[in-house]
């Protein structure tokens, strides 16, 4: 039996599905498989930063995890139990400043029952991946079922890997190589329920406790779980040994959860004396036990995520030091990143589908060897084992907590709120014009848009909409073209260039979406079409028209873009420049370009013909 199918998955961890969940949305068929029985049944990754609760927001699952999630307000420091200080959640271009805590089985039951309830995707469970092939039309896979043992053909335009770090897309491929280094230091975590000194103010932040070459983190879990009073679940975790590096790259060397090694040892008694030792003195009472595990750490990178019609996202593609809690949030952004491209290529409207799907590795690559880097040295300098390191340690960190600035600088960090993609490395993104907003920046947070038509015909009339941009785009599938017309009350806009944009963007209305916002006070069309807008077009015109009610605010888009400083530049000018702004599918910018005639737009809007056809 031959099934064929748009994209093999082969894993439904949160990364696999993530995937999935975008290519079913966009009606593309995936066949996902994975060895487990179902979503996991543990704890393992519990931080969502805030760029990717920004990603999870655009895909409309922001709710959902937040519905189940515990929001800690920051991070405590603790160094010899003398208490060192705080760093507050903070972001100004966010609506998540702030860490997002969830278990992994929680963040996988969300996915999963989005793929259940809004798509025709089946996760095929306690199913393996045996072998693939490659020819030039597509890859044909053997899977098995792991009860029957019996084996079937999976015919499919890609197969994509997210099955860890001993994925067998990657090891299927000998051009593959996985190279790094292993740390053989053990480290544990637990997950169970702690009561005691200050647990009021334990519970609103993480914890990090430090004596001499060890730490121990203390995170609260959901406050769902709570058990009475004085009694909550949180994670705790922490090296168990003396940091130290192996040369050998040996890639059979376990990175994470290690399922088959639990220690006799490994007992409440033994968490409680662990604790007693990192915390002094401050005194703390375990119990309830939830779960445990041992985990290694590998420091490694596939060498490009891409072999032809064979990808690798998340810990298949990359490993690295749990600091930060990177991981899964590097995994959700390279399903991210991958999931569009591939299914314009898939739509076959992709104007060069092979550059295209290149530019998933060439964007990702340079991303995560920053974050291998940043971790590794975050993991030495926290756990070295001598006086020296010691010391330089508590000088550092007294430092950084005494200047809110570096603090604030350091969890936004950590928190991803500033991760860019480098134009540089992309052959799919264009050059923004000076003093405009970057190309490669995630899209900021504006001020709302007035809806600008409005029906009497349509419910909810008497209400006036006001959206953001980022509320507008949320499941938004293709690129937007945004035409910014907006101008001071002095001047005129150029209303003819904003009729040429619309119909020059008629050629792409079945692939890019066109947004055009004007000034409030320019803006007369509420309650009509514009007379340029045929009726086939009303829908499309209702979503693609917007006021914008004050341009000079700090976050109104005109400022958000570079606008603003032009126009009052251009006080006496008749008629100003616009702006059209290029946003990916991932919401990061792909270019903004001024255009003040109809010479200049019809330059601009040549990009989107290196992207589609």
């Amino acid at each position: 039996m031959t099934i064929k199918v748009d994209v093999l998955v082969s894993g439904a961890g949160p990364v696999g599905l993530f995937f999935t969940y975008q290519l079913a949305l966009r009606g593309h068929s995936v066949y996902c498989i994975d060895k487990k029985s179902g979503p996991t049944d543990q704890s393992r990754a519990i931080l969502v930063t805030s760029r990717t609760m920004d990603i999870l927001e655009n895909k409309a699952l922001a709710s959902d995890i937040l519905s189940e999630a515990y929001v800690p307000c920051g991070l405590r420091m603790f160094n010899n139990g003398n208490y060192l200080g705080k760093i507050n959640a903070c972001g100004d271009n966010t609506h998540f400043p702030h860490m997002t805590i969830l278990t992994q089985e929680k963040t996988e039951e969300i996915i999963y029952e989005r793929i259940q309830t809004e798509t025709n995707c089946i996760i095929h469970w306690e199913t393996e991946l045996v072998s693939y092939t490659q020819d030039d039309q597509g890859v044909t896979s053997i899977v098995r079922d792991s009860n029957t043992k019996q084996e079937h053909e999976v015919r499919s335009a890609y197969i994509v890997g997210a099955d860890g770090c001993h994925s067998k897309v990657r090891k299927g491929n000998p051009e593959w190589t996985y190279e790094g280094v292993a740390i053989p230091t053990k480290f544990a975590l637990a997950d169970l329920v702690i009561k005691g000194d200050n647990i009021e103010e334990m519970i609103h932040r993480g914890n990090m406790f430090m004596k001499g070459s060890d730490v121990m983190g203390i995170v609260p879990l959901n406050r769902l779980h709570k058990i009475d009073d004085t009694s909550y679940v949180f994670r705790i975790f922490g090296n168990l040994e003396e940091y130290h590096r192996s040369n050998q790259n040996n890639e059979s060397a376990t990175h994470g959860i290690v399922d088959n090694e639990y220690e006799s040892n490994f007992t409440l008694e033994f968490l409680q004396e662990w604790v007693n030792r990192m915390t002094a003195p401050i005194k703390l009472e375990l119990s309830n036990l939830i779960w445990s595990s041992i985990f290694r750490i590998n420091e490694r990178m596939a060498n490009g995520f891409r072999k032809k019609r064979a990808f690798l996202i998340g810990d298949s593609a990359h490993c690295h030091s749990p600091a930060g809690g990177q991981g899964m949030n590097l995994g959700l952004q390279d399903a991210d990143n991958l999931a569009w491209k591939m299914s314009d290529v898939l739509k076959n409207i992709a104007a060069n589908p092979e550059e295209l799907l290149d530019s998933y590795s060439a964007e990702r690559e340079p991303h995560v060897k920053n974050t291998i880097r940043t971790t590794s040295t975050a993991t030495q300098a926290g756990l070295m084992a001598n006086f020296l390191a010691n010391t330089a340690r508590k000088v550092v960190l007294t430092s950084v907590l005494m200047v809110p600035q570096l603090a604030q600088l350091g969890f936004k960090n950590t928190m991803q709120q500033y991760v860019m993609v480098n134009p540089s490395v992309s052959n799919i993104m264009g050059i923004s014009d000076k003093g405009l907003i970057q190309a490669g920046q995630f899209l900021p947070i504006t001020d709302t848009l007035r809806k600008s038509i409005r029906l009497r015909h349509k419910s909810q009339c008497n209400i006036i909409q006001r959206l953001t941009l980022r509320d507008i785009l949320i499941h938004n599938t293709s690129f937007v073209a945004v035409f910014i017309g907006t101008c001071l009350s002095s001047t005129l806009p150029n209303s003819a260039l904003m009729e040429k944009f619309w119909k020059d963007m008629r050629a792409y209305h079945s692939k890019v979406r066109p947004i055009i916002i004007q000034s409030a006070w320019h803006n007369h069309v509420t309650g009509k079409y514009p007379d340029y807008i045929t009726k086939e077009e009303y829908d499309l015109a209702e979503e693609s028209f917007y006021s914008e009610e004050q341009i000079n605010s700090p976050t109104s888009i005109t400022q958000r873009v570079g606008l603003y400083p032009i126009l009052s530049s251009y006080f006496a000018s008749e008629q100003p420049p616009n702006v059209v702004l290029f946003i990916r599918p991932d919401l990061y910018i792909a270019q903004a370009k001024l255009v003040a005639n109809e010479a200049q737009l019809e330059e601009v809007l040549k990009y989107l013909s290196s992207l589609y056809v």
